[in-house]
C-alpha cells in the first residue's frame, strides 16, 4: 500500500472489531476521550461525517491530530523539511527515466518536475492524488480542524511536523524515487491500489489496513519507522492528555490496528479502549 500514513498491562489484545471510532477510559481518566482513524485524502462526496462521530467530537475539549495543522509556522517548516539532506537530485536518482517521468508528472500535476529536483520523492506522491482519485481531494483532518475552530477548541499535534518530515530522511531516497517512478509509469494500477485501500477503509477494517501496510512491497521493511515507532511515541501523549480533559484524537487509521497499533498499546499501558459502532 504505497499510500501511506503506524509495557505491562492486563489482558491486552489487538482489536478485532471493525470500526474507526474508539473510546478511551480508565487509569485516571474522569471523562472519556476518543480515537478516530482517518484516511488523509478522499473525494468530497465520499467524506461524510457520521452523526455518532460528530456527537463524540462535540463532547471533547481539545483536538489532537498527527501534527498541529493550526501552527502558523507549518508552511515554513514544511518547505524547509521538503528538501533532501544530501546532494541528491531527482534527475540523478531517476537517471535515464527522468525526462519521460518528468513529462508524465507535469501532465498529471501541472508542475514541472525539474522545479522540484531536490524535494524528497515521497512527498511528491501527494501531488498525484487528484489524478489518482479523479477529484479535488479533501482530508478528514481539515474537516475536524474546521469543526474545532467553530467550537473554539484548541488543536495540538501528537508529533511535530519537523519529526514527521525527518522520517523520509531515514528511508533511502533512491527507494522513494523508484516508487515515484513506478507510480507515474503505472497510474492505472496506482488507482486500483488506492481503490482497494479506500474500500477497506470504508468497511472500517483497521486490522486489514494494518496488514496491508505491513505487507506493502515497497515500504514494508520500514513499517517500524512509518508506523510502529510513532505509535509507541504517541501512547504517553495520548494517555496524559486524556487524563487532563476529554480529547478527540484523529490520525491515520493504519495506526489503530494490529499488535503494535495504538489501541493495543494503550490497552497494554492499562487503559480501557472500547469500540464505538456506527453506520
Amino acid at each position: 500500500m504505497t499510500f501511506i500514513g503506524l509495557i505491562a498491562g492486563a489482558k491486552a489484545q489487538a482489536p478485532k472489531e471493525k470500526t474507526l471510532l474508539w473510546e478511551i477510559s480508565g487509569k485516571g481518566i474522569t471523562k472519556p476521550s476518543w480515537l478516530f482513524g482517518t484516511i488523509h485524502l478522499m473525494c468530497t462526496d465520499e467524506l461524510k461525517m457520521p452523526k455518532v462521530v460528530e456527537a463524540k467530537f462535540n463532547t471533547a475539549s481539545k483536538l489532537f491530530l498527527e501534527i498541529d495543522m493550526d501552527d502558523p509556522n507549518m508552511m515554513k517548516d514544511m518547505l524547509s523539511g521538503m528538501q533532501m539532506k544530501d546532494s541528491s537530485t531527482l534527475e540523478n536518482l531517476m537517471g535515464k527515466k527522468f525526462d519521460s517521468v518528468s513529462t508524465i508528472f507535469q501532465n498529471t500535476t501541472g508542475m514541472p518536475l525539474r522545479m522540484l529536483n531536490t524535494a524528497k520523492p515521497f512527498l511528491l506522491i501527494s501531488m498525484l492524488y487528484p489524478s489518482i482519485l479523479q477529484c479535488t481531494p479533501v482530508s478528514w483532518e481539515s474537516v475536524f480542524q474546521k469543526m474545532a475552530k467553530e467550537k473554539g477548541m484548541e488543536i495540538e499535534g501528537l508529533e511535530k511536523l519537523e519529526d514527521q518530515m525527518k522520517i523520509f530522511d531515514k528511508i533511502p531516497y533512491k527507494l522513494q524515487s523508484d516508487i515515484l517512478v513506478k507510480m507515474l509509469l503505472n497510474i492505472d494500477s496506482s488507482k486500483k491500489e488506492f481503490d482497494t485501500m479506500l474500500d477497506v477503509y470504508k468497511h472500517k477494517d483497521i486490522n486489514q489496513l494494518n496488514v496491508l501496510t505491513n505487507k506493502e512491497e515497497d515500504f514494508g521493511e520500514y513499517t517500524d519507522i512509518l508506523l510502529d515507532d510513532r505509535n509507541h511515541n504517541w501512547i504517553p501523549v495520548i494517555g496524559e492528555q486524556a487524563k487532563k480533559m476529554p480529547t478527540f484524537f484523529a490520525f491515520g487509521a493504519g495506526h489503530l490496528g494490529g499488535e503494535k497499533g495504538v489501541i493495543n498499546l494503550l490497552r497494554k499501558a492499562g487503559f480501557t479502549v472500547k469500540p464505538v459502532f456506527y453506520q
